[in-house]
């Protein structure tokens, strides 16, 4: 397992995993796939591979000099701590740079994404792009709100009782 920034031979691959990450949205992003290889070009991004595939990614751009906003996360396997680990890398090239506020946007009819964000820590701080079935809200967090503890049964240890 190792998460890197995006090279430039990885391009393509990246941008599959991006278009197989938009059709597992709710509801399913819609573009081309010349277009998400355009998009990949102009943003940061950092990908988890495992055995030199691509099984994840981030990508984000930075909004104003202390502002990140998150482009897009995806996870081709699900709940395996994918995502939860490119989220601890973003959080970890935040505080580096001195960022202040991580942002994003979320389909209100996404509700494993949703879940997913409040998990780590984002708030819900605005919405538009609302009509009867569909809200589009925004959601921050401060990179020191983002909860990253991956719950694994390997990592609890037994209290010692004195």
């Amino acid at each position: 397992m190792m998460i890197e920034r995006l090279k430039k031979k990885d391009i393509k691959e990246a941008a599959k995993v991006y278009y197989k990450g938009l059709q597992m949205e709710t509801p399913k992003g819609r573009t081309t796939f010349d277009k998400v290889v355009k998009h990949i070009k102009e943003v940061c991004l950092f990908v988890y591979k495992e055995k030199g595939k691509i099984k994840g990614l981030v990508s984000f751009t930075f909004e104003e000099k202390d502002k990140i906003k998150m482009d897009f996360i995806c996870a081709l396997e699900l709940r395996k701590g994918i995502g939860k680990k490119l989220m601890k890398k973003l959080v970890e090239f935040a505080i580096k740079h001195k960022v202040r506020f991580i942002y994003s946007n979320v389909s209100s009819q996404d509700k494993r994404v949703i879940k997913f964000y409040e998990s780590l820590g984002f708030k819900k701080y605005g919405r538009y792009f609302a009509n009867k079935n569909f809200i589009l809200y925004k959601i921050k967090a401060k990179p020191e709100w983002v909860n990253l503890r991956i719950h694994t049964f390997k990592n609890i240890k037994p209290l010692k009782y004195r």
